[in-house]
């Protein structure tokens, strides 16, 4: 079992609403886009905006651990421009 798979198997031991970062070891490492939080975890709570057929049309690139509450910069698809003016 890889280590995905054992976080996976972890987290969803718990029910969706008891899914809350523990906020104790919690870091700021945005800046630079990542998929994968310092402690580890692979999953990440952001903000979205969905168009009318439910898929992501938008999303905030600040992104929260759901495991330790680190905050970090979200991924963004190869060529986008960011654009902060």
């Amino acid at each position: 079992m890889d280590t995905l798979e054992k976080e996976w198997e972890l987290l969803m031991a718990k029910h969706v609403t008891e899914m809350r970062p523990d906020y104790s070891q919690a870091m700021d490492v945005r800046g630079n886009p990542t998929t994968v939080c310092p402690c580890g975890c692979e999953i990440w709570n952001l903000k979205t905006i969905f168009d009318d057929d439910g898929e992501i049309a938008m999303y905030f690139i600040d992104m929260e651990c759901a495991e330790c509450g680190t905050l970090a910069t979200a991924p963004t698809p190869e060529g986008t421009e960011e654009d902060y003016e």
